[in-house]
């Protein structure tokens, strides 16, 4: 499966309310997948959107403009972003994983496909449940 293949398969899965897309291939990516859907820029979206996608996004990025780009996108565009990241891409895979992307595809052609999604971005622990809390009723003054 090539790299075009899995996003739009990606974006029909998850049929979002609205899609920002981060440069002019997203937008026609978007436009193909899911017909009907808004599509916004994600510099003049009136406000956050479902999903962001990008395709050449990071091109001709180093790799700090890349991370701003992405820790920008995903804290105020979108809570689930889906990025392209061709072989020259500045950001290497423990980047990505730095800004809590995880790797959903590559093909032979070494182009990656980045996922971020803040709903599966991290687990819940054990100890994090009112069984482990304080119990106020238990303090004596």
């Amino acid at each position: 499966m090539t790299w075009r293949e899995h996003l739009e398969a990606r974006l029909q899965a998850s049929r979002p309310a609205r899609v920002c897309a981060l440069d002019a291939a997203a937008r026609a990516l978007a436009a193909v997948a899911l017909p009907g859907v808004a599509i916004d820029d994600a510099a003049t979206a009136p406000a956050p959107c479902a999903l962001a996608l990008g395709v050449d996004a990071l091109d001709g990025l180093d790799a700090a403009q890349a991370e701003q780009l992405l820790s920008r996108v995903r804290l105020y565009t979108a809570p689930h972003v889906l990025v392209v990241a061709r072989p020259g891409c500045a950001l290497d895979e423990a980047a990505f994983r730095a800004l809590g992307f995880t790797l959903a595809a590559t093909d032979a052609a070494g182009v990656r496909v980045h996922e971020y999604d803040i709903e599966t971005y991290k687990s819940v622990p054990d100890w994090l449940n009112s069984r482990f809390w304080a119990h106020p009723e238990r303090w004596e003054p």
